[in-house]
């Protein structure tokens, strides 16, 4: 059996919640997602702080207990079935919630009938919350049966003491639908704006890009795919979620040749700004501290703190900006309560403890739980806050086969699987917050790794 890394959901709100003990189970679970990645997510409902949903949109979670808040119907929505993994409250009509039933576990063993089945975190789980691939034969002690929506899956333990969800639909004696021959041979029904986008756009028509000329230099590497352009796009066409436009109100299903023209890394690799979607994102730039205060003049506490960014880019192999871009996200650009040091109950008073990227900081109170957690670590100045929370970034975000912001956008090692964002543009709008960062430092960046698909 090949072991797999479970994968981390894309945001450091929930890599933190990660790292709290499993002690506390809510009631009536059900699972189910979050529609839309541009879905408001209330972080605390007496500050009534908010995030968008984000990657948080690409994976199931746990949904649980009904709350009203300025007149509308809320849910809770959770990482785990633990309570204290809980990401915050999400809108009703903003969840997609499945049907859940526990049902009678009618096996104490069940054994694996398929060459390669899929081990989750949750029942229902996405791509991104696969554990592991179970071999054919394997033994599972079962400890639990769900149901949701139309298909069962089952929880246990596998010899080597793991643990996870199997979806076991097509083994618990289920009778096939019976289907008309009319039925068989009707056609699958198109929407209208579906509809229109084929007829416009013939798949033939729009998959050519041009080659660019390739450039060259110390830190250029290129690589060259085993797809070809045409079909990574048919992946990309064919995903529920579609890839998403916006008009800057709302957002659509991407038409094809604008899906096409986002992806096409050829046009972006001559680009002075697209570029920096392939800049290499897991090491270090070797920039100095002072370059760093560069970026940080202005940022509350985390001013003048280019060293320990400096540091925490060389221990833990991520790039400094990068760093230092997820630290203004989390700290609300070092000015948040917990940047700024809490004293905590039970610890020395006159220490103050420190946490740059919300790390155990949940919802049911953040600022005291996170500076809890910062204690237990011993984050006891704002430099050991951002050298230890560093651990984080580099271990929740940026994979080997993902990093850069192209790769963890359009994963073109395999497409459709584990990607970062629906957003067309999410690449590129990210690509010209790192350049601006750049123009700022006066360089042009370090390594890149350009990809080029197959003819």
């Amino acid at each position: 059996m090949k072991l797999y890394q479970s994968l981390t959901i894309g945001a450091l709100a929930t890599a933190s919640l990660f790292a709290l003990p499993h002690i506390a189970k809510a009631d009536s679970l059900k699972v189910g997602k979050i529609k839309d990645e541009n879905a408001i997510i209330i972080t605390n409902k007496t500050a009534m702080s908010k995030k968008v949903a984000g990657d948080f949109a690409q994976y199931t979670l746990y949904i649980n207990d009904q709350h009203t808040i300025n007149g509308e119907k809320y849910y809770r929505v959770q990482t785990t079935d633990d309570i204290n993994n809980a990401i915050g409250y999400v809108k009703a009509s903003d969840l997609k919630i499945n049907t859940t039933k526990i049902v009678p576990t009618k096996m104490k063993t069940y054994t694996i009938k398929a060459t390669s089945t899929k081990l989750f975190e949750v029942p229902n789980g996405s791509s991104r919350q696969v554990i592991d691939r179970i071999s054919k034969n394997e033994v599972i002690k079962v400890e639990k049966t769900i149901r949701v929506n139309a298909s069962t899956y089952i929880y246990g333990t596998l010899p080597s003491g793991m643990k996870g969800w199997i979806n076991i639909t097509n083994d618990v004696g289920r009778k096939p639908v019976k289907r008309n021959p009319i039925q068989q041979k009707a056609k699958p029904q198109v929407k209208p704006e579906d509809k229109k986008s084929i007829d416009a756009e013939p798949e033939e028509t729009l998959v050519d890009i041009a080659s660019q000329p390739r450039p060259v230099g110390e830190g250029i590497n290129h690589i060259e795919l085993p797809i070809s352009i045409k079909d990574a796009l048919k992946i990309q066409m064919s995903l529920h979620p579609k890839p998403q436009s916006s008009n800057g109100i709302k957002w659509k299903n991407a038409q094809r040749k604008d899906v096409l023209n986002a992806m096409n890394p050829e046009d972006a690799m001559v680009d002075p700004v697209q570029k920096y979607q392939f800049l290499v994102l897991n090491e270090p730039q070797h920039l100095t501290a002072d370059q760093l205060n560069i970026l940080l003049q202005g940022k509350g506490i985390l001013e003048g703190h280019g060293e320990a960014f400096r540091q925490a880019s060389i221990k833990y192999n991520i790039n400094e900006i990068y760093l230092i871009s997820h630290a203004f996200l989390e700290t609300a650009e070092g000015t948040s309560t917990l940047a700024k040091g809490v004293k905590v109950e039970g610890e020395d008073k006159n220490k103050r403890f420190y946490n740059m990227y919300g790390v155990g900081a949940y919802d049911k109170d953040a600022v005291k739980y996170g500076a809890k957690y910062a204690a237990n670590v011993g984050w006891d100045t704002p430099n050991e806050a951002i050298i230890g929370g560093a651990e984080f970034i580099s271990k929740g975000f940026v994979s080997e086969n993902q990093n850069t912001l192209y790769a963890m956008r359009w994963n073109p090692f395999a497409p459709g699987d584990s990607q970062y964002a629906t957003d067309i543009l999410w690449a590129r709008a990210n690509a010209n917050y790192i350049h601006a960062y750049y123009q700022k430092l006066g360089i042009a960046g370090g390594k890149f790794n350009f990809v080029h698909y197959a003819k």
